[in-house]
């Protein structure tokens, strides 16, 4: 009888430790900043390179001081290994959307319409 709670207990602490959430995450955090002053409200993202096989993205919108702490499926940090960086910033200006796009970035940045446009419109006006 003893051996099966020994084996029992064993059995569920294997069981629990392998269900620590995935594997294990280094934390990754840092600054963003152009030209010498944070950058708000950028997305900073971590592409897994294809020789890090374990790799899985991460990503993290910076703050007010252009700080950002990387996150993995709801986790803090990011598997070990080599990583593709990306930053990117909306150019849009949310104040001036249609009500309709303010929350939807894709439909935001249609709403503005092609380059070409802009500049044919603005040359027209002169």
């Amino acid at each position: 009888m003893t051996m099966r709670c020994y084996a029992t207990v064993a059995a569920t602490a294997l069981f629990l430790t392998g269900c620590g959430g995935g594997p294990k995450l280094v934390p990754v955090t840092g600054i963003v900043t152009v030209n010498g002053k944070p950058l708000e409200g950028a997305i900073v993202s971590f592409h897994p390179d294809p020789s890090n096989t374990a790799g899985q993205p991460g990503e993290d919108v910076t703050g007010p001081s252009g700080n950002y702490k990387i996150n993995t499926k709801g986790r803090s940090g990011l598997v070990p290994g080599k990583y593709h960086v990306v930053v990117s910033k909306s150019l849009v200006d949310k104040t001036a959307l249609p009500d309709q796009f303010k929350d939807d970035p894709f439909m935001a940045e249609l709403s503005k319409g092609p380059p070409e446009a802009k500049s044919a419109a603005k040359n027209r006006g002169r």
